[in-house]
């Protein structure tokens, strides 16, 4: 009887799909389910769940249906889908502080209900750093497009030859004509030194 209690206790503790945790043991001691650390405080949630699998107000949700900033996927689904078990909510006050009720389906996250029901409202984190649309949902104010038409420009190859330099505009040419300059004047004032003592000499002889 005692036992039977306590087993009825247990099962009523059980913590629901989206509750908050730290280990995967606060969600389940059965290993059923994981701790999503990723998430604020940590969110209760079955990994790689399956349409209609998840348990009762739950909704198996796939994110990255599709690569990443490309428009088109490279299998269906995408090998970057991953698929979680959310809490379904009919408002913001049915979620956990930090999370909001929101359309999985809209942006940012792009993401596909597997389940039959695809009116369902689940409980999700908002994006960091994400700003409200016109539709009430979020998008990003930054796009991490790998292949997408936002990629960053990349510059042209310039394959023509490479332009002459004027070497007399290069600090050597400008050294070499200093150089010469000096040596021209070098030169002059040594024919005005001959010229002055030839000079001379005429003066002494007359």
């Amino acid at each position: 009887m005692i036992l039977a209690l306590l087993a009825l206790a247990a099962s009523g503790c059980t913590p629901s799909i989206g509750d908050k945790c730290s280990l995967s043991t606060d969600c389940s001691l059965r290993g059923d389910r994981l701790c999503d650390t990723s998430q604020p405080g940590g969110y209760c949630t079955v990994f790689n769940c399956g349409a209609n699998s998840c348990p009762d107000q739950a909704a198996c949700v796939l994110f990255n249906p599709s690569i990443q900033g490309c428009g088109y996927n490279d299998r269906s689904p995408s090998r970057t889908g991953r698929s979680f078990c959310l809490a379904k909510c009919g408002s913001d006050g049915d979620c956990r502080a930090g999370y909001t009720c929101s359309d999985p389906r809209g942006a940012p996250w792009s993401a596909i209900i597997l389940d039959d029901d695809q009116s369902k409202l689940v409980c999700i984190a908002p994006p960091i750093g994400g700003v409200s649309s016109d539709d009430g949902g979020f998008s990003s104010e930054s796009d991490a497009a790998v292949c997408g038409p936002s990629n960053p420009p990349v510059p042209g190859i310039d394959a023509s030859p490479p332009a002459e330099i004027d070497a007399s505009m290069t600090d050597a040419g400008v050294d070499a004509a200093d150089a010469a300059d000096a040596a021209d004047a070098g030169g002059s004032d040594a024919q005005a030194d001959v010229a002055d003592a030839g000079a001379g000499d005429a003066d002494d002889s007359g």
